[in-house]
């Protein structure tokens, strides 16, 4: 809020269980769960409406590294399931110009690195730790990519449900709403 003027926030979630109870003045959208559904939802209903100041997305992610733990703010994101070697690098797009890669969010410094993509991640990938990717989610780059086409300001919490493991599925059942609380705490002060 700048001097008493309220900012047009548009509030972004995968799905109603990450965020059970949201703020009864949000505008929110729940967009299902992977790209091509987060990049669907988002730009339908940016057609609907008035252009928000800001775009806020809060989901889960499964944790890279004990580090990084609880409630982090993500600094940018990156496509872990781009892979059209050789014609690109993997995270990059081929064929677009400019080269369409990582996305960097508005978040004030740099938080943490998210790789997105259509998969429930319960193993290590080499990859991860060669491009310094710190969790990962599925809906992140593109709802990032869709805010950047539309020129509106990003911002993207994510709650570390789960370690990206073996155990992932089932920590992530029952950590999936943890955050909720933590991250309302956030919302109300933008």
């Amino acid at each position: 809020m700048v001097r008493g003027i309220k900012m047009n926030i548009l509030l972004v979630v995968a799905l109603e269980a990450e965020l059970p109870n949201p703020p009864k003045d949000a505008s929110i959208v729940y967009t299902g769960v992977g790209k091509v559904q987060a990049a669907t939802k988002l730009s339908q209903a940016l057609c609907k409406s008035t252009k928000p100041d800001l775009i806020v997305n809060y989901g889960t992610a499964g944790g890279l590294h004990a580090l990084v733990k609880g409630m982090t703010e993500i600094g940018t994101f990156v496509q872990r399931d781009m892979q059209a070697e050789p014609q690109a690098p993997r995270g990059t797009i081929p064929f677009s110009e400019p080269a369409v890669g990582d996305i960097k969010t508005a978040a004030p410094a740099m938080q943490v690195r998210c790789g997105t993509g259509d998969s429930f991640v319960m193993e290590t990938d080499p990859w991860f730790v060669k491009a310094d990717i710190d969790c990962v989610d599925m809906e992140g780059w593109a709802l990032a990519y869709v805010a950047k086409q539309y020129g509106i300001p990003f911002r993207s919490w994510k709650y570390i449900s789960d370690m990206a493991d073996e155990n992932a599925a089932d920590e992530w059942a029952k950590n999936v709403a943890d955050g909720a609380e933590k991250f309302l705490e956030i919302y109300g002060g933008l």
